[in-house]
């Protein structure tokens, strides 16, 4: 037993390496070649539901996205992080002393009695970790290559993942190992342990940086965070995969969301018209809108700044908001003022009320003016201007 751990094959390493890469450049011989045709039919069907019509530019624009030489180094950068970090954890790597000075040798982990080098015990319980980032990896890339989606940031985000990944369970890992052996607990129970814990820090690293803020936090005796945020995960709809999707076009936080460029999000990710619309205008609401006031109005259903407007839209229907939640008949006055500044709120009341059977909602969408010309650049200047005069046709 102690020589299978300590003496593995080069050759067992080889094939469990490639094993673990290979899906990386299959996935993306796949993707161009079967799934990028159909995405840019599905892009020209949903810029025509928000009245945007279809130019050669930007038909030009989406086909050059595909190419290889956009995927490259994404690719590249991802089967190398992939290999690297696995090599972190093979006993064969481990036992040449490639890895010496960066894993902790020197610590005695879990306190056991040195029937495997602690180098060995060390990579041993990342490979967890490793295992962790790679199933979510891997399954994020079979996910976005079934939804249309699988874009070089895909690629960027999965060598990225590994490396947080590995990390963070690496210090999670030797506090939590270290702490235990202190405490008593048995060397079986305490490798578990710790193999439990990194594979769940390798699938949502995430939650290892929080866990490590909050431990540094105690520490050092501070509180409070670095900045005032509402997370994505407060719009409803929003699963772990659609959040990780908006964090890779930049939008990390539901105040991005509200001012988010609607185009953008059409052409490079999969999420339908109804989906973005409807993310959107639940967060349009939630900006503008005190904790107080958001569970006042969330208690009577109104959830999104169109469900806001409508709502107040005259006298009557006002005095009855403000009688049912409580919320003062001015505040609801200036509230309703503030939501129709709102940069994405002509799009979005244009897409929900197109096609209503109230007409007066029709004429509404209409008159209602952004806070900024829409919409907001997202291309060279010829495909903007394809866009600007498509949306205004």
């Amino acid at each position: 037993m102690k020589h299978f751990w300590v003496e593995p094959t080069l050759w067992a390493f080889l094939v469990q390496a490639l094993a673990f890469v290979a899906y990386i450049p299959l996935s993306y011989i796949g993707y161009r070649w079967v799934r990028a045709p159909l995405k840019r039919n599905r892009v020209k069907q949903s810029l025509m539901q928000l009245g945007i019509v279809h130019t050669e530019e930007l038909e030009n624009m989406m086909a050059g996205g595909y190419q290889f030489k956009h995927y490259f180094w994404p690719l590249l950068s991802a089967c190398t992080l992939i290999v690297a970090y696995y090599t972190m954890t093979h006993p064969y790597i481990i036992q040449g002393g490639l890895w010496s000075g960066l894993l902790e040798e020197v610590i005695n982990v879990f306190d056991g009695d040195d029937l495997f080098p602690r180098a060995i015990l060390m990579g041993r319980y990342l490979f967890w970790g490793f295992l962790g980032a790679w199933i979510y990896s891997s399954y994020l890339t079979v996910r976005r290559f079934l939804a249309y989606d699988l874009t070089p940031s895909v690629y960027l985000f999965a060598g990225n993942r590994f490396a947080l990944a590995m990390a963070v369970a690496s210090i999670v890992g030797l506090w939590v190992g270290t702490v235990s052996a202190r405490a008593g607990t048995s060397f079986d129970v305490n490798f578990a342990t710790v193999a439990v814990i990194t594979f769940f820090i390798g699938f949502f690293p995430e939650q290892g940086v929080n866990w490590i803020a909050i431990m540094a936090q105690k520490v050092l005796k501070q509180q409070g965070g670095i900045s005032k945020e509402t997370y994505l995960s407060e719009i409803e709809g929003l699963s772990i995969w659609h959040q990780g999707r908006l964090k890779q076009e930049g939008i990390d936080n539901v105040q991005n969301l509200a001012t988010a460029d609607v185009p953008t999000l059409i052409i490079d990710t999969a999420f339908t018209v109804n989906q973005i619309i409807d993310w959107i205008d639940q967060a349009i609401l939630r900006v503008h809108t005190s904790n107080g006031q958001f569970e006042k109005l969330e208690r009577v259903g109104i959830i999104r700044a169109s469900d806001m407007l409508t709502t107040t839209s005259d006298g009557k229907l006002l005095q009855s908001l403000s009688n049912i939640t409580g919320l003062d008949k001015d505040e609801l006055k200036v509230l309703r003022l503030t939501l129709l500044s709102a940069i994405n709120i002509k799009v979005v009341a244009h897409f929900r009320w197109q096609s209503s059977l109230d007409k007066t909602k029709v004429t509404e969408a209409a008159l209602i003016q952004p806070a900024q010309p829409w919409p907001a650049p997202i291309a060279a200047p010829r495909e903007q201007e394809s866009l600007r005069l498509g949306l205004e046709a």
